[in-house]
């Protein structure tokens, strides 16, 4: 073993790697199994023979046999060229040791946990938060990220403020501050927010605009001109558009073919997208379509997907394993005719495989409710109730409004409500009982002040809201009691599994919607269950959800003119049981046979969509507006046994 380490350690300084590689591997069948040395040797001949992932390897096993002093060395090569070769799992089995003998090593540390988060093993990266860099921007965000999504508010709030003590103008950890004051309701900092956004072109303003995420900002954004804005994401997607690579389109499939059509999306999984979209993308017609299923999703995938049809299941092909570029490359393979993203500008979305496409058509739906600024992309398929024609302007792609509601709906595959008894869930049973199931980062001031002036307005009655973190529940509760509503009145939800959750929405007497982004794929569960929602239309997409949902109901009078006529109907209608019971029962009704929860007329409707983008392309036109035409209305049923709220 020791002549052909000795002879390999020559070669390889003589610069012949494949003699080098030889002789060590000679060696290493010759008992240098456990030699780190020999093992480093390898790694260091496989990196210069240009394989990376060989190379990573050989350093992670030399890490194995050496002494901690030796070992650093080794793993921080091993993760380094990990990252470079895309070997995640590798990064896992090796990242938590080799940020432990690297304690000084902040950008180590940060590959390491970036690639535990990436696979949302983030309890697992808790221990390494402490060698990251506060002052870097990236290493922040992390932090960030970590803390949001394990919940961990107060922590979070407190990086936050003392990043902000000796940073005060620091960009990055302003929007930070600010989104996280939405997720925890701190009023004051979302009305500190408001005020600077009252002069979005002051300097200030302006910068904390850029490097605001498109996610966050419709959240408290109803101007459509001020969301066209550039966003966080801009900057990051513009390297892959067009423009910067000079990639061209693919021509269109030939007339009388399939039109081939790929949806791309980390969603398909239990997601509210697939609670949405399930039935309708199982529905499509298959004789006139060829459908694929892109999907980069990591977590849980292959489980929930075993409960879809077989059919839909044969239609998945992974490229989560693949670069963008990669995975653009076997769109245009498969010669995809229209390529649709699920994602939109929402977490974890891959758009740079978007721009990097070169299929014929392009469109963005579901995911995102707005348009999805710097991205290539064609059409955004809507409605039009969502984006009226005054919306048009500022919609980077032309819009194809589908006749009745942008939102698909499961109806046969959706949990259906069991009966339960208001004490179960810790209702009082002679209160009028509102409730919001959104997210609580929708409370807005505005809507804060509406659901106050509500509920003194009805003193009977009390506020069921689905809101988890402590921190939040503190200030919701303080915030209610300055607008004069007693602690006692607000009730708060926990969060349970699906089923458990649809059944317990019936419980309420009457939702109350969030402004001005309203609720979305929750609206619908309330309205699945059987409870109707109150909303007030806004003046951007996001704030149009709920109106468009309601209307595809046939249930417009729930829906208001202004802020004092959504006041005045919630008390009227906490007021008058019996209007409200004819409501429920309309609302009953209408779910077996009004629109909104028929996924086999909305995918009719979205094919047809598809032709008309399809007879465009063909015909060699740009993409241009399009209004699909509804089917003629149902004279039945198309569910008969719709659940009873």
């Amino acid at each position: 073993m020791k002549k052909s380490f000795e002879q390999a350690l020559k070669e390889y300084q003589a610069g012949r790697l494949p003699e080098a590689l030889k002789f060590a591997e000679r060696a290493l069948k010759a008992g240098g199994a456990n030699h780190p040395g020999l093992l480093a040797l390898i790694g260091n001949i496989r990196f210069k023979s240009g394989d990376r992932a060989a190379a990573a390897e050989a350093f992670a096993r030399a890490a194995e046999k050496a002494d901690d002093k030796a070992a650093a060395g080794y793993l921080k090569l091993a993760v380094t060229l990990a990252q470079a070769a895309g070997l995640t799992d590798l990064i896992l089995s090796v990242g938590a040791r080799a940020v432990k003998l690297n304690p000084a090593d902040p950008e180590l540390a940060f590959t390491v946990a970036s690639a535990f988060f990436s696979r949302g093993h983030w309890g697992e990266m808790t221990p390494m938060l402490d060698r990251l860099d506060r002052r870097n921007d990236r290493h922040m965000a992390l932090i960030v990220n970590h803390h949001r999504l394990l919940g961990k508010f107060e922590a979070l709030w407190a990086e936050l403020d003392k990043g902000l003590a000796s940073k005060p103008d620091d960009w990055f950890l302003n929007v930070s501050k600010f989104a996280v004051a939405r997720e925890v309701l701190d009023f004051p900092t979302i009305e500190r927010h408001a005020a600077l956004m009252r002069a979005p072109d002051a300097p200030f303003a302006a910068g904390l605009l850029a490097r605001e995420p498109a996610l966050g900002r419709i959240l408290w954004s109803d101007d459509e001109a001020l969301n066209a804005r550039p966003t966080q994401e801009t900057p990051s997607y513009a390297a892959t558009l067009p423009s910067a690579t000079g990639r061209t389109r693919r021509a269109f499939s030939a007339p009388g073919e399939k039109i081939r059509i790929g949806y791309l999306s980390n969603d398909f999984h239990g997601h509210a997208t697939m609670t949405l979209f399930l039935e309708a993308l199982a529905t499509h017609d298959l004789e006139r379509f060829d459908v694929t299923l892109f999907c980069y999703t990591e977590r849980h995938a292959a489980a929930q997907q075993a409960a879809w049809p077989e059919h839909l299941r044969q239609l998945v092909v992974p490229v989560g394993h693949l670069s963008d570029a990669d995975a653009a490359a076997l769109i245009s393979e498969r010669r995809i005719d229209i390529l649709v993203d699920l994602k939109g500008h929402t977490m974890g979305a891959r758009l740079g495989i978007v721009n990097l496409s070169d299929a014929p058509v392009k469109a963005t739906f579901l995911g995102f409710p707005g348009s999805v600024t710097g991205i290539d992309l064609d059409y955004a398929i809507t409605d039009p109730i969502v984006t009226p024609d005054t919306s048009k302007p500022f919609f980077a792609e032309k819009l194809c409004r589908l006749p009745e509601t942008y939102q698909p709906n499961n109806c046969r595959t959706r949990a259906r409500p069991q009966p339960m008894e208001r004490a179960a869930a810790g209702l009082p049973e002679d209160a009028f009982v509102f409730a919001s199931f959104n997210a609580a980062y929708k409370i807005t001031p505005r809507t804060l002040a509406l659901w106050a002036e509500v509920l003194r307005a009805e003193p009977d009655s009390v506020l069921w809201i689905l809101c988890r973190p402590a921190l939040a529940r503190r200030n919701l509760t303080e915030a209610m009691m300055a607008h004069g509503v007693a602690a006692s009145r607000l009730i708060f939800a926990d969060n349970v599994p699906y089923p458990a959750h649809v059944s317990r929405i019936p419980l309420a007497d009457l939702a109350l919607d969030t402004f001005p982004c309203n609720g979305h794929t929750t609206t619908s569960d309330m309205l699945w269950a059987g409870l109707p929602v109150l909303t007030a239309p806004g003046t951007a997409f996001a704030g149009r959800v709920s109106a468009s949902l309601l209307s595809a109901l046939g249930l417009p009078e729930l829906i208001t003119e202004s802020d004092a006529a959504f006041v005045e109907e919630a008390v009227r209608l906490a007021r008058d049981p019996y209007a409200l019971t004819a409501l429920r029962a309309r609302l009953d009704e209408a779910r077996a046979r009004a629109p909104l929860f028929d996924n086999e007329r909305f995918a009719h409707h979205l094919e047809r969509a598809f032709e008309m983008m399809a007879d465009r392309a063909r015909a060699g036109l740009a993409p241009d507006h399009i209004d699909v035409e509804a089917l003629p209305a149902r004279t039945a049923p198309f569910i008969s046994d719709a659940p009873v709220g």
